[in-house]
């Protein structure tokens, strides 16, 4: 590869230097730099992680572990020096609109970031490869450990519900990478907060964490409302809430997520997706193929599918329970076209035609 005789020059500090003044003008609010060397501890934590089978149906994740390991593997980027890490903010105060009060996680509400955020890299790709090195960029798609990274680069620290926490800041933020054949001057990893704060640990409804920082995702809602196919386990059905896409819990109590600050940049870029302005909940139970396909194109909402979107729809107003959705319950009870929609459809008639609950006359919809 040819650098341009402009840059070709360049010392790691200057190019360390010119990265970070275009990350922070092209929006991002934080980026690190990180050598490239083994993660000997997360490589044990992970293949931990996968023996207990904590990773559920996301089969994926058993793929490619030396090449997530490690950015030089021969198979990712060969002389691979450093990571740059990057983190983007999200919006503070995103709106549901019709669909409220079910919920859907803060990242999930925009267009797709994949797109957006790789577009946003690539001038500094072309800084490194005007320079005369390699990069690739990465943004949640290829087999990389980005928090690990972000960490080692000093951008944040990993929390006990194993995201990534930016003091400051807060975790509600999107991450992405450059690997890169440029040895650049590394920044020093950030250790731990969290101190004795169990917030997010105690907070989750579904008891996902077996411990600090071990996630077992075949409780997590995230896992059940995106990744799970099928029906969810009937004792899992009611601690989900009135979740629709995704869950915030574990973040929304961190103490970290209540700074006054408002980080702007990308953020702007972020906002919910005006497409879904004007459905409803109702709107979400009677989705045709059609419609879903139109709603969902480019929308990481997509990733449910339209059966995982309307079985979720059904759980949450089961957990609701209110009787004023019946009746399109029912037409999802009796009249589409899934299997697994239908009864999550059936499953959540019988949640508001039995409450309050015989026994007690008192809402259940949290038990444990």
């Amino acid at each position: 590869m040819h650098a341009s005789n402009s840059i070709s020059h360049l010392s790691p500090h200057t190019l360390r230097s010119k990265i970070i003044e275009m990350a922070r003008s092209i929006g991002f609010i934080r980026v690190g730099f990180a050598r490239v060397e083994p993660l000997e501890r997360e490589a044990k934590a992970l293949k931990e992680w996968l023996a207990a089978k904590y990773h559920g149906t996301m089969l994926w994740m058993e793929r490619n572990v030396e090449i997530r390991l490690a950015p030089d593997h021969p198979c990712f980027l060969p002389q691979a020096r450093t990571v740059i890490a990057f983190a983007a903010p999200l919006p503070r105060s995103p709106s549901l609109g019709p669909l409220a009060p079910l919920r859907i996680a803060r990242y999930a509400q925009a267009r797709d970031y994949h797109r957006l955020l790789r577009k946003r890299l690539q001038p500094i790709v072309e800084l490194l490869e005007k320079a005369g090195y390699m990069a690739r960029p990465t943004v949640d798609s290829a087999p990389i450990l980005e928090r690990a990274w972000a960490q080692r680069a000093g951008i944040g620290f990993i929390g006990k519900n194993t995201m990534l926490i930016i003091p400051g800041v807060g975790s509600h933020v999107l991450l992405c990478t450059i690997v890169t054949t440029a040895e650049l001057p590394p920044d020093e990893p950030m250790g731990e907060r969290c101190g004795s704060c169990t917030r997010c640990l105690d907070a989750c409804p579904t008891k996902a964490f077996p411990a600090p920082r071990v996630l077992d995702a075949r409780r997590c809602i995230s896992y059940l409302t995106i990744e799970h196919k099928g029906n969810v386990d009937p004792s899992l059905r009611t601690l989900m809430g009135d979740w629709l896409f995704g869950c915030d819990i574990c973040q929304d109590v961190c103490p970290f997520n209540r700074t006054h600050h408002q980080p702007a940049g990308l953020a702007n870029e972020l906002h919910p997706d005006p497409r879904w302005d004007g459905v409803s909940i109702g709107d979400i139970l009677l989705l045709d193929d059609e419609r879903f396909d139109l709603l969902s194109r480019g929308s990481p909402l997509r990733r449910a599918g339209r059966e995982g979107l309307v079985r979720n729809a059904a759980y949450a107003l089961g957990n609701l329970r209110e009787k004023r959705h019946l009746p399109v319950l029912q037409a999802v009870a009796t009249k589409d076209p899934s299997p697994v929609a239908r009864e999550a459809a059936a499953w959540a008639i019988e949640q508001i035609r039995t409450w309050p609950c015989p026994s007690t006359g008192k809402s259940d919809l949290f038990r444990g």
